[in-house]
């Protein structure tokens, strides 16, 4: 059954990527009219493809706006993952970027303690010594892709956007259950030394670990997929 359903959420997001076609992160659109002020957005990145397939699996799901009072768009949330044009983004706002760079740092085997504590946010001797595995983690970033299911709504924990976060998380997840369209053996997070990241085969940390999966999310993707506005026009005009 739980075949099934990540077939189904495949098939969705071939029409997702219809109306809002996959680009990299680095040609995130400049105008608000090319992009959803609200959704889901869902990661993919190179050398990562569903099992027996040329289909690119997915690598990180996640949205904007959970809580209440929020006034964060998905633009803004992209633009945290990514950092500003000279690559110094601030892994302390963005968890991908925090498990991007934990990878790095195990990888080339680099002394970064501080990394990920939050008490340091301030502290400028400690950040200048991170600056340069930031512009490595914006440089891995910026070569992913990306597209966005447009789900409008007030900002909740339980808003729409954040249950087809939670499940979408929950399906795809491979900890500890049945493994479905495994990481590849060169996947960058299998550094990272977190074992839900490495299990689950994404750079999720939360929801990787439910059990019990609400199918009518689903049901939830497909409508807000049917009512999404065609944003296809943009990767149109960036092309040419």
């Amino acid at each position: 059954m739980r075949t099934e359903y990540i077939n189904h959420l495949y098939e969705l997001l071939e029409k997702i990527n219809e109306k809002f076609p996959q680009r990299k992160l680095e040609d995130l659109p400049k105008s608000k009219k090319d992009i959803p002020i609200q959704g889901v957005y869902f990661f993919f990145e190179e050398g990562e493809f569903r099992e027996h397939s040329n289909v690119k699996r997915v690598v990180r799901i996640g949205t904007h706006a959970a809580q209440a009072g929020s006034k964060a768009t998905i633009k803004k949330r992209l633009q945290q993952h990514m950092g500003p044009k000279h690559l110094m983004g601030k892994h302390r706002s963005s968890v991908f970027r925090e498990l991007i760079g934990y990878s790095l740092i195990s990888k080339n085997k680099l002394d970064m303690k501080y990394w990920g504590n939050r008490a340091e946010k301030s502290n400028k001797p400690i950040l200048q010594s991170e600056e340069e595995l930031e512009k490595e983690v914006s440089c891995y970033l910026k070569n992913m892709s990306f597209t966005i299911l447009e789900v409008p709504g007030p900002a909740s924990k339980d808003n729409d956007r954040a249950f087809i976060e939670r499940n979408s998380i929950a399906l795809l997840s491979n900890y500890n259950r049945e493994i479905i369209d495994p990481a590849s053996q060169t996947w960058l997070a299998k550094s990272c030394g977190k074992e839900k990241i490495i299990k689950s085969g994404l750079w999720n940390s939360n929801y990787v670990d439910i059990d019990l999966i609400n199918p009518h999310f689903i049901d939830k993707m497909e409508h807000y997929v049917n009512e999404m506005k065609n944003y296809s026009e943009y990767s149109l005009k960036a092309n040419h």
